[in-house]
């Protein structure tokens, strides 16, 4: 057996290897495949004391906007994949788009666009961090206003 064959065998198995290895860690790179998104409609007013028990983990969020009572009117959840467009119908005949642009240092970058029928109300893009919320003021409506939660977690 020829001496120069074994090593030549070793490095040609080593470099095969670092083939496949190379392209499993350019797929971890990539990262998630999607975001799952939760959107909560809240009707904020204070034409009563009552407060929703099913919004009780935000309420310390929901007091920071200064109305008496909070109820839970609508939730819907859409899984999309980055650079997707999820739409969401809100209450009053409004819509909800919310497209995931980025994931970076544990946090999502969401483009979040409100429309009343073609008129836009708000085109603005947020950053919140993985498995976590934000509310967003939202228009007039019943006696009082629209806030808008919306969480985003990877998938």
């Amino acid at each position: 057996m020829n001496p120069l064959r074994k090593p030549f065998r070793l490095t040609l198995l080593f470099s095969f290897w670092l083939l496949l290895a190379g392209g499993s860690l350019d797929a971890a790179e990539k990262g998630p495949q999607g975001v799952q998104l939760h959107i909560g409609t809240i009707l904020a007013s204070n034409e009563s004391d009552e407060f929703d028990p099913k919004l009780s983990k935000m309420k310390n969020q929901l007091e920071v906007i200064k109305y008496r009572s909070y109820r839970l009117v609508k939730e819907a959840s859409q899984k999309v994949p980055w650079n997707g467009n999820a739409v969401f119908e809100i209450s009053g005949g409004r819509t909800l788009h919310v497209m995931p642009q980025e994931f970076r240092n544990n946090r999502i970058s969401l483009k979040v666009r409100l429309q009343e029928g073609e008129k836009p109300l708000l085109d603005t893009t947020v950053r919140i961090r993985n498995r976590g919320n934000f509310l967003l003021g939202g228009p007039a409506h019943d006696g009082g206003v629209l806030i808008l939660s919306i969480s985003a977690m990877t998938q």
